[in-house]
């Protein structure tokens, strides 16, 4: 295995770990979200939770086990939170949380889309 071999290896791993970190912010982002529009923990806060994280959470396994096709499907559902957070970013009370979800979902893209472009080049 050669530099530049080892280097892609990293490079790729860095990707794959940044896109891990992305996707359980954005799951903690929500769970602070739900946990802030209803102070009391409860039941309701749970299924506001839940239904926030549903699609993302049907493709947390194919990112933990790097299934391309899950990568890339992950990357367009990344773009619906994204809208989210871009029409949240307009309230003027909830910018700073809107400009959050944007934040993690930009880097959750990007992440994603360099993955996948560094195995469909090792194929």
């Amino acid at each position: 295995m050669d530099a530049k071999e080892k280097n892609e290896k990293a490079a790729l791993s860095s990707y794959r770990l940044s896109a891990l970190f992305c996707f359980y912010g954005l799951i903690i982002f929500f769970a602070f979200i739900s946990y802030q529009a209803l102070p009391s923990p409860n039941f309701a806060t749970l299924l506001i939770w839940l239904i926030q994280i549903a699609p993302l959470l049907i493709f947390g396994p194919g990112l933990h086990l790097n299934i391309m096709r899950a990568n890339i499907w992950l990357v367009f559902i990344v773009l619906l939170y994204f809208v989210h957070g871009v029409l949240v970013a307009f309230v003027e009370e909830r910018r700073f949380l809107g400009l959050i979800e944007i934040a993690l979902c930009v880097g959750l893209f990007c992440s994603l889309f360099l993955v996948i472009k560094n195995q469909q080049a090792e194929k």
